[in-house]
């Protein structure tokens, strides 16, 4: 195997059983992951779940049983005798279960076209998380998807506990997760002009005083009497607007979306000494 895809495959373990460790077990302990080559082609890997006496004394205070990580990898690679994380995804093609039933409180029932397995409520927990899901795509998916790579292949002991060929390869695809709307309000707000866009979905950067944002301007009123050359921009020049704001949480983190809902005023940026009273003509003056 070329190191270029040995690397990436080794780092996508630890970031596997680092997402796993989060998942199950969050704040309450650490995880160390160790690979070991024990022959050609064959790669062994050591865990060690840690614990500060500061960290099992809030896991004693919680109740939070800590996940091991001998569990842990049962978890992920399963056993000879029970189905881990990659043979569930693998099993499930891809898609979601058609029917999830809870047997107790540790164990569920997954169905999926006419098949059902019965698997730990933590492996669930794993197979949801985007973190877990994004590492195995890494570990399992991208390998199989180079050439000269045909099979990915968990053994234990010698005994296979876990295998995927390359036609296999795309049922480890993270899934997409929906956007999250978290905001959606509407205000009024001003901004100085940084950038303009005269392209069609282009984006105009706006500074509000603080920082600088990327706003779509929906306003087509305005657009037109930009595009007729009726308002003309100077440097400093601001708009106060109506300006729907979106927050939504994403599978990159959390995104804020700007859209210039109606642009009330246009003021010039040149600052002129307000007077308190009228300048008098020069007829005025004169009489």
């Amino acid at each position: 195997m070329d190191v270029r895809d040995l690397a990436p495959a080794l780092l996508a373990v630890g970031q596997l059983f680092d997402a796993a460790n989060s998942a199950l077990n969050g704040e309450s302990a650490r995880i160390n992951v160790q690979v070991t080559a024990t022959e050609a082609g064959s790669f062994q890997i050591g865990l060690e779940v840690a614990q500060s006496i500061g960290e099992h004394l809030v896991a004693l205070l919680s109740s939070t049983p800590v996940v091991a990580a001998g569990t842990l990898v049962t978890l992920v690679f399963g056993t000879p005798a029970s189905r881990g994380l990659v043979s569930v995804i693998n099993a499930l093609k891809g898609k979601k279960p058609s029917k999830i039933e809870k047997l107790s409180e540790s164990t569920i029932k997954i169905s999926f076209e006419g098949d059902s397995f019965e698997v730990p409520i933590e492996l669930l927990k794993l197979y949801q998380d985007m973190s877990v899901r994004a590492a195995m795509q890494k570990l399992v998916q991208e390998p199989l998807l180079k050439e000269g790579i045909e099979l990915f292949e968990v053994r234990e002991k010698r005994k296979q506990i876990a295998s995927v060929n390359k036609s296999e390869a795309s049922n480890f695809e993270r899934p997409h997760v929906p956007d999250e709307i978290l905001v959606d309000h509407v205000r009024t707000s001003a901004y100085s002009i940084i950038s303009l866009a005269f392209k069609e979905e282009n984006k105009w950067r706006l500074n509000d005083g603080s920082n600088p944002i990327s706003a779509t301007i929906a306003d087509e009123e305005f657009l037109q009497r930009v595009d007729n050359n009726q308002i003309s921009f100077s440097k400093g020049d601001i708009l106060i607007c109506d300006v729907r704001v979106t927050q939504k949480q994403t599978d990159q983190g959390l995104k804020t979306e700007y859209v210039v809902l109606k642009v009330k005023d246009h003021r010039s940026g040149a600052r002129q000494l307000p007077l308190p009273l009228p300048i008098p003509s020069p007829k005025e003056e004169s009489s």
